[in-house]
């Protein structure tokens, strides 16, 4: 199992600067981070979906319920959503247009029960 791991206060995702192929059909210019990245006591999960019209994060920290975690749609196409988080580690995916999926910026990874993939984020 990967796990992403944080010290407190600094991001351990990689910050895009050049035009990338995003999950959609388009390539979309991003200069913010995509992925999760820990700011103080919260993680920011942020995805490029240009094409989506709703974008949710479910997982242990909200039980897994995705209607309490809905992310917002920026102008250049990204998602983003603050998730105030306490030490340990999360497992969690993304639900686009109502498919469940796994973070596509985030390489940490553990198989689900399901016969997919979970993402897992782990807060220092």
């Amino acid at each position: 199992m990967k796990t992403a791991k944080f010290s407190k206060g600094k991001a351990a995702s990689t910050t895009m600067s050049s035009t990338i192929m995003s999950p959609g059909p388009s390539a979309v210019s991003a200069t913010k981070p995509l992925g999760p990245c820990q700011v103080g006591d919260s993680v920011i999960f942020v995805a490029s979906y240009p094409q989506a019209n709703s974008v949710q994060i479910a997982g242990d920290f909200n039980n897994w319920q995705p209607e309490k975690t809905v992310m917002r749609k920026a102008g250049d196409g990204t998602w983003q959503v603050r998730v105030p988080l306490v030490k340990g580690t999360y497992h969690y995916r993304f639900i686009v247009d109502g498919h469940w999926q796994q973070d596509p910026y985030n390489d940490a990874t553990e198989p689900n029960p399901y016969g997919g993939v979970n993402s897992v984020v782990k807060v220092d």
